[in-house]
């Protein structure tokens, strides 16, 4: 049995399987194609967002798991911040109607693989809620991604679990379904630019060591 998080597959164990029929066999990503661009996305220009402008991008599966109501609030709270949803599911509609008439959101349907770096590398800080209910029954496969462009992210996991613990020095984790701790997250990163970097590196770094393509495959 194959588990892709250390945290299933301690759990495996606790289950009763003996470790020696488990292997773990993370999700991977192939850290050439996804990469941080030393340029401006150009979905900046394609969407009309200036070059200085703070952007928070959620790029993914958009569904109940995901706990996305947790954004109708966030896009309220920081006007200042341009936030880009991007991908499909049943929240989208609710995401659409709750900000129609905000001018700091676009909502994009899903995009082509081959645009995929270039969605990555639009944000300056990305968002990753998920509902507590989900915590390590999943690991998100966009984190890899994320990982691989070298930005920071704001993730919503309780302490111990394997998303928390991934988090950790590259980007912020707070409670899930707490808006309030969530919209403080996506402040402290924007307002430190330093921090956005340093947290960029590590997370570049995380994926090079333990998601690479070639290592996983390799192994």
């Amino acid at each position: 049995v194959s588990t892709i998080t250390s945290r299933m597959h301690e759990k495996l164990a606790q289950k009763g399987l003996p470790l020696s029929r488990t292997y773990l066999f993370p999700n991977w990503v192939d850290t050439s194609e996804i990469r941080p661009l030393n340029r401006p996305s150009l979905f900046r220009q394609k969407l009309g967002i200036e070059e200085k402008a703070m952007v928070a991008l959620y790029s993914g599966t958009m569904g109940e798991k995901q706990g996305l109501d947790i954004f109708f609030k966030t896009v309220q709270s920081l006007p200042d911040i341009t936030f880009v949803f991007c991908g499909e599911g049943g929240m989208v509609e609710p995401l659409k109607r709750h900000s129609h008439d905000r001018p700091n959101v676009r909502v994009l349907p899903l995009q082509p693989a081959e645009d995929l770096n270039e969605l990555l590398n639009l944000a300056d800080v990305h968002l990753l809620p998920q509902k507590r209910s989900a915590a390590d029954l999943v690991m998100p496969s966009k984190i890899t991604g994320i990982f691989a462009s070298g930005r920071p992210v704001v993730s919503t996991a309780d302490p111990g679990t394997q998303l928390h613990l991934t988090t950790l020095g590259r980007g912020i984790c707070v409670a899930p379904e707490d808006p309030d701790a969530f919209i403080e997250a996506i402040k402290t990163l924007a307002g430190d630019p330093e921090m956005r970097v340093r947290f960029g590196k590590e997370a570049r770094l995380y994926a090079e060591q333990c998601w690479a393509k070639e290592r996983i495959l390799g192994q």
